[in-house]
């Protein structure tokens, strides 16, 4: 009996030190934990292609959980605000309305989506939520909001090569398909994002990248008619 105790407390240590092996290589890759843990906000500028589709992403995300969101594909319009508690959104020349409670708890979730799940998965003390790694090396991380993300990483470069979340019904899978260095961080470049649907697959490439910004409270709140101008 006693033989069997300490069998499983060495099978539980030595996959709890795999996981934490897991994610360290993650984060050494990435540039290491000490300089994630001097990012205090990112501010990115990509863009998309869509189909036949052309548009633009600007992009502020802070390592707390705040960001907003400002994308324009075609003659469509987005603009979403979340300031770590209540989001807003407005879709084209409609007026701003208040994130409905389903979206909102979404958004809790979505806002790791990327390079931003390193704000998550290096420092899972600083957010609600649960991450663990599974025997293939999967990292799977559930931050408030119940969105579940799949991580597999690179076997040679320790950098990710797909995230998978779904959305409703829906799988979508981002895969990283080139990587920039910025200020000494590794930060995706290009990525394609994917539900299952060839026709709905979407490019997104980064051509601006600030680390570090000073950025107005007032951004993650307020959407004003003329949001993009000097918020960085």
């Amino acid at each position: 009996m006693k033989r069997t105790v300490t069998l499983f407390v060495i099978l539980c240590v030595s996959s709890l030190s795999s996981s934490e092996d897991v994610v360290k290589r993650w984060a050494d890759a990435v540039g290491g934990r000490e300089k994630i843990a001097a990012i205090k906000s990112i501010y990115r500028e990509a863009t998309i292609e869509f189909g036949p589709y052309r548009g633009t992403l600007k992009v502020w995300h802070t390592a707390d959980g705040k960001y907003r969101k400002e994308e324009q594909v075609a003659t469509l319009s987005t603009v979403e605000t979340f300031d770590g508690t209540t989001g807003y959104v407005q879709q084209g020349s409609e007026p701003p309305r208040r994130m409905t409670d389903a979206e909102t708890q979404q958004t809790r979730s979505r806002r790791f989506a990327n390079s931003n799940a390193m704000f998550f998965v290096f420092f899972p003390d600083r957010h609600r939520g649960a991450v663990k790694t599974e025997q293939d090396g999967t990292i799977v991380f559930v931050p408030e909001g119940g969105i579940e993300w799949r991580v597999t990483l690179d076997p040679q470069t320790s950098l990710p090569r797909t995230m998978v979340h779904k959305e409703g019904e829906r799988t979508v899978t981002a895969t990283f398909d080139s990587y920039e260095v910025v200020d000494g961080i590794k930060l995706e470049k290009e990525l394609h994002r994917s539900a299952g649907n060839p026709g709905m697959t979407s490019v997104i490439h980064f051509t601006k990248t600030v680390i570090n910004p000073p950025l107005d409270p007032s951004l993650f709140t307020k959407i004003d008619a003329n949001p993009s101008n000097d918020k960085h």
